[in-house]
């Protein structure tokens, strides 16, 4: 793993916007162009590389955010962020965290093909799905 990768996700977490999404997509589109290449050179060693890097055991979602990224703000609770994994830093996907600091993966794909990621009902329904007590308003009234 690169170290560099770990330090930049240590230090700041980051908004998932729109520009994010257009450079998950840059990143797929560079892979496949990659792939092309590799399978004209016949160079299958590249190919067998890419293949054997697997998400972090530790950034799985269900699991609580390690402390070595420390405690996230209060406004992020709930925010779709980018990924800190960096297996996923080609897959349309992005994490939200609740306030236990409890890791929730999300795609990027349209929900129900008209919802994006970016769609305030969609945040809504994350929002409400991420919450640690997410029946309790219903008792409320």
């Amino acid at each position: 793993m690169d170290p560099s990768l770990l330090l930049a996700a240590a230090y700041g977490f980051r908004h998932f916007t729109p520009n994010s999404l257009f450079e998950i997509e840059n990143r797929i589109a560079e892979k496949k162009a990659k792939r092309a290449q590799a399978k004209q050179d016949d160079s299958s060693q590249q190919v067998k590389e890419e293949e054997q890097c697997s998400p972090q055991l530790d950034l799985k979602a269900c699991n609580k955010l390690p402390t070595i990224y420390g405690k996230p703000p209060p406004e992020l609770v709930g925010v779709p962020l980018e990924d800190l994994d960096p297996y996923y830093s080609d897959h349309k996907t992005f994490m939200v965290l609740n306030n236990k600091n409890i890791i929730f993966r999300f795609s990027a794909a349209p929900a129900l093909c008209i919802f994006g990621p970016f769609n305030p009902i969609r945040r809504t329904a994350i929002k409400i799905l991420v919450h640690s007590y997410p029946f309790y308003w219903l008792f409320l009234f």
